[in-house]
Formats: structure tokens, sequence, C-alpha cells
């Protein structure tokens, strides 16, 4: 049994996963802290479905990037209840999750993930068969550059990740052949993040518990102030 925690967003959401078989999910955007519903989602779910703590066998996590302050909470989270019941911990990126809500899919899947001031975080996937294969690796780039690369493949490309959610407008502007995925896709969910990391899981091939640390790909907008007034960088 397979527990999935996914809050690099606003959308919380935890699932478990059993021999390919989504035994629970909880998916819920409500715009609470995930300090304030992670846990209670976690311990109602496993009431719910009638799953012991004892029954699970490994812990997946989504590591960005993403929402700075999501992405800790979600890895302490699951950091803390891989020790605590002494099973392996599976980091998964959040692209990569969000890639394989399209298992199968025939168009190129391009995951945006907010990266503020009308940048995003851009990777594109694509399934060949059963079998999901990263075109362009995780990037930071304008929004406009993104689409305008993409435009030039004059083929139709699917877009999912809350960047695509505020960039919508221009999506569909950019080209007739871009489309945003529906609104059971078009969000990370716990249920395909589970399946991301069984994957993996089966291989076992898993993440040191002790040195596993969020994909945050960039330096929080914090930081970058800290540096300009102190004129050095912060010591973490």
């Amino acid at each position: 049994m397979l527990l999935a925690i996914e809050t690099s967003s606003l959308v919380s959401s935890v699932a478990l996963l059993h021999e390919q078989t989504l035994r629970a999910e909880l998916t819920i955007q409500a715009r609470l802290t995930h300090s304030e519903q992670l846990m209670p989602h976690i311990a109602d779910m496993l009431e719910k479905a009638s799953v012991p703590k004892t029954a699970i066998d490994a812990v997946a996590v989504s590591i960005g990037p993403g929402s700075f302050t999501g992405l800790r909470i979600g890895m302490a989270s699951a950091k803390g209840l891989s020790f605590g019941w002494n099973v392996p911990l599976i980091g998964i990126e959040t692209p990569t999750a969000l890639a394989w809500n399209f298992i199968g899919a025939k168009d190129p899947v391009c995951v945006l993930i907010d990266a503020q001031k009308g940048n995003v975080y851009m990777s594109l996937y694509e399934w060949q068969g059963m079998h999901l294969q990263e075109l362009e690796p995780v990037q930071v780039a304008p929004l406009t550059e993104v689409l305008a690369q993409l435009a030039t493949l004059g083929k139709a490309v699917v877009f999912c990740g809350d960047g695509s959610l505020l960039g919508r407008t221009q999506i569909e502007a950019a080209s007739p052949q871009f489309r945003l995925a529906p609104p059971t896709m078009v969000i990370p969910r716990a249920g395909s993040l589970a399946l991301a990391a069984d994957e993996r899981y089966s291989r076992q091939d898993v993440d040191d518990c002790m040195t596993l640390t969020p994909a945050y790909k960039r330096r929080s907008e914090a930081e970058v102030l800290w540096e300009k007034r102190h004129g050095r960088a912060l010591c973490l």
C-alpha cells in the first residue's frame, strides 16, 4: 500500500494505491493552508478506506517545483511519516506527476507551473505507449516565450498545471491547436503521483529520507530580496 502526498500548489491531495488499484483519493482546493488540512486529510482517508497505518509500505511526495511553503509542508510530513513508520520514501517531481494524469495520450503534454511575475516552470512530455518520455526538462521562462516556442511545433499540445490556468487566455490565443486539459486533469492529483511513484517502487528505486530535498529550481523571492539588501548570500 502506497500513500501519496501532493501539496505543491493550492491543491491538497492525498491518495492510497494498492496493487495498481486506487483505494482512495482526496483532492481539495479550499484555499486553506496545507498545515491546517494535510494531516487531518490523511487520517480521514485512512479511516474511511479502513486502512491501518501498519498497512502502508511506502510514502510518495511531490517535490516541486511549486509553492515553496507547500513543498516544505508536504516534504516534512512525508519524511515524518516515512521515518515514523519505517517505510521507504519516494520523491517525484511535480511536472512528472502531472504528466501521469495523461497516461497513453497521443498529444504532447506541456506542464506549466506558476513561477510568478509572468514566468512559468515549463516542461514537455510525450507518452509512447505506456512509457513517459521527457521532451523538455523543467526550465524557468516567460510564458510568452514558452508559447512562441511551442507554436513552432505546428501540432496539438495539451496544457496543465496552475500556470496554464493563469495563462488560459494567452494559451488559447497563441495557437488554435493548443488546448487546456479538463478540470480533472489540469491540476496535480495524488492518484497520478502514486502511479509514478509505484513504477519506481516496483524497481526498489527509493530516496533517502534524510537527504531528499524539494526541487525548487530557483531561489525564493525572500532570498533574492535578502541578498539585495545585505549584499551577500543568505546562509541556510
